[in-house]
Formats: structure tokens, sequence, C-alpha cells
């Protein structure tokens, strides 16, 4: 058989298939064309030998901030997708309603990598950096999003809301912000996901307001507002919550991640339902850098890996409900492929608050393919720390 791409003898994880083991990969144009133990009868354009590396579909990365140039917190998204295996974003909510156009004219349509779209309750989205954008209930715009959402359903595919009181303000005002973006979420029939961190109503309260599909993120942030009681056990309403099908992602972030968390709940048998980097410009350089560091933290806590490599595509995947073409090597898909490298060694990792703790492991990209293109470039190791 003809194709272009030939992958040789990675070792393939792929959750949608239940696919754990070696395997041969073929891609014509920008579909996976086959996935079989050998494919040695395939002319290939071009060759990747694959031998001890992990071959495993695009990592899609549920939280990050790529408005570039019209926030503070924006970064370019190419550069970042072949450095770190991501072929999907979702932007979560860098852009309101007032620039939303803006970023789609100037980011999305523009980008190698597949960028998707939260929009902001907060008709100026992230503009203003670190002023609560919701302080004013002026600036607060549901009808915006809602035109919006439904003039672009294929990038604008949900609602944001950061619901931090220096944010949305307290009392009847946070109230008021957070029931309108739930608003906007059920009238475009998609879904909202909420930033939590000091907030003016607890997570069991806002949950009562959620329903399935619906996501909190930096779920595992420390602080005042954890989604632990304070004498360090899960509260039931989460665990809950999880159970009937909110969705609770990581977006570690700058001052999200904190260990003892972590722990604590993963101790308690609650995963998050996926992984995801908060990644923007004032953490690209650490403590996050990528999505295979993020994931080599979990890795370090005892999460299995196939679990791992679940959370960052078969489940986001699901979230973005387009798993019938992402989040899966699935032979008539789209081609977006991640190649990791699993580096044995002791690796100093940091959380958001300056703790510090040592994995047996980390994990790199080697190569990224997206739809069906092999793209230049790789990880580095600049996220490499070692323990001594």
């Amino acid at each position: 058989m003809q194709c272009d791409i030939l992958i040789r003898q990675g070792h393939v994880v792929d959750p949608s298939q239940s696919i754990n083991g070696i395997r041969d990969i073929a891609v014509t144009g920008e579909k996976i064309a086959a996935i079989e133990e050998s494919l040695s009868d395939c002319d290939a354009k071009y060759e990747i030998d694959a031998r001890g590396l992990f071959v495993v579909p695009g990592l899609i990365d549920l939280h990050v901030h790529v408005y570039r140039g019209h926030s503070p917190f924006g970064i370019d998204p190419d550069p970042i997708c072949p450095a770190g295996g991501v072929t999907t974003l979702l932007d979560t909510g860098t852009a309101g309603s007032y620039n939303f156009e803006g970023f789609k004219r100037d980011v999305i349509d523009h980008a190698e990598t597949q960028v998707l779209a939260l929009l902001n309750l907060s008709c100026i989205g992230l503009a203003s950096g670190s002023l609560g954008e919701l302080l004013d209930r002026r600036y607060a715009d549901p009808q915006g999003v809602i035109e919006l959402i439904r003039k672009y359903p294929q990038e604008a595919i949900g609602v944001k809301i950061r619901a931090s009181r220096h944010i949305i303000g307290d009392g009847d005002d946070g109230w008021a912000n957070f029931h309108e973006a739930i608003g906007a979420a059920r009238e475009t029939e998609t879904w909202l996901m909420v930033h939590i961190g000091e907030s003016p109503m607890t997570i069991p309260e806002m949950l009562e307001h959620m329903q399935p599909g619906d996501c909190i993120t930096h779920c595992f942030k420390g602080g005042s507002e954890r989604i632990l009681a304070p004498d360090g056990t899960l509260f039931p309403e989460v665990r809950q919550a999880a159970e009937r099908g909110i969705v609770f992602d990581v977006g570690h972030g700058f001052g999200s991640f904190q260990w003892d968390v972590v722990q604590a709940a993963l101790e308690q048998g609650f995963e998050p339902t996926t992984i995801s980097t908060d990644l923007h410009a004032k953490n690209l350089h650490g403590p996050v850098y990528d999505m295979p560091t993020t994931m080599s933290k979990f890795l370090m806590l005892g999460v299995p890996f196939d679990r791992v490599i679940e959370m960052s595509t078969t489940r986001p995947a699901a979230v973005l409900k387009r798993d019938d073409q992402l989040g899966t090597l699935r032979p008539g898909t789209i081609a977006d492929i991640a190649i990791l490298e699993r580096h044995e060694g002791r690796f100093r990792f940091t959380d958001s608050y300056g703790g510090h703790r040592v994995g047996n492991e980390l994990l790199t990209a080697a190569s990224t393919i997206r739809r069906g293109t092999l793209l230049a470039g790789g990880g580095g190791l600049r996220m490499r720390h070692l323990a001594e």
C-alpha cells in the first residue's frame, strides 16, 4: 500500500481502541489509513522509526490562553504544539464578546494547531490582565456571548467564568455574574467552565447549579477554597458531581496546583477527568512548561500510564464532543498523533506554590503530526531538572 507517513514499531497507547502494544501506523493525506502489528508492505513518503517511543493520539489541552498580543496572558499556539505533542487547544475565556471576532481572525483562522474557544462572560475577556474583568457588572455580556456562540458554533463552543471574588465581585454581584454565565451556557446548549479560587460561593454551592458536561477547572488548587474540606477529606458533593458527569479539569497554571491537595484527592480515590496546563505567558517556562511535563507529575503520583494518556486524549475529546475524530488513532479519523519519549532518572517537579517533588520519569514530545503533516520541532529538555 502507498501512504504519506509510516510510523514503525512504536508502543501505541490508544484508550479509545483499548490498544496498548507495538504497532505500525500509516497516514494518508489528513487521515489515519491503517494501524496494524506490521505494515511491512507499506511504501511511505516519510518513515518514522518509533522503536522505544510511545505513539498516542494527539494531546488535547483543555485549558490555555493563546490570544497573543491582545492579552498579557496570550502566547503563540503554534510553537507550543510540536513542542508539547498537542494538536488541539481550548482557549478558556481570553476573549469575550467585544474581541472574540478579532481573536478568530488573528489567531484561530491562521493557526496550524486546532484552536477552539470558550467565551468569557466579560465582554473584554482577559484584556485587563490581573484586573477583575467582572468587578464592574456592566462588563457582563451574556447576550453577546449567546449571539457569538450561535454565529460561530465550530469555534466558540462554550462559556467561561473566573469565579473568584476579586474578579466577579462578592455577595449579590458575584452570584449575579455566576448565574448569567450559567444562563448563557444553557441558552446556547453548550457548557460552562468555572475557574475556582477564593470564590464568593463555596464549591458545593456552585455544583448545585452545574449540569453534566459543565467543568470545574483548577480542581487541585490550594488556598482556602479547595475540593477538600478543612479536615482534608473530599467534599461528598464533589464526588457526587463527578459521578453525575461534572468534569474536573486540572488547569495546573501558575497558582492552581498543589501537591498536598492532589495527593489527598488521589488517595481518596478521586482522579481528575482531564489533565490540562492553563499554559500562558507567566508559566510557559515553569512550573508548567507543557502537557507532557504536567502528565509526568501524575505518573510520579502513581496514576497508571494508560490512564494519564486517557486523561489527555480520549476524555478531553469527549468533553469537546469531538471524540468521533479527536483523541483516537482509529483508521479514517484525523491524523493527529503525538510521539512521546519517556526518560528515566530522577527529575524535580514543581507545583504552583514552590513545592518540589522527585519523580523517576519525564515525558517529552519527540514528534507531532497535525492533520497528517509532520511538524518540525520537538520539546527539547528545558523542563528537565535533575534531582541531583
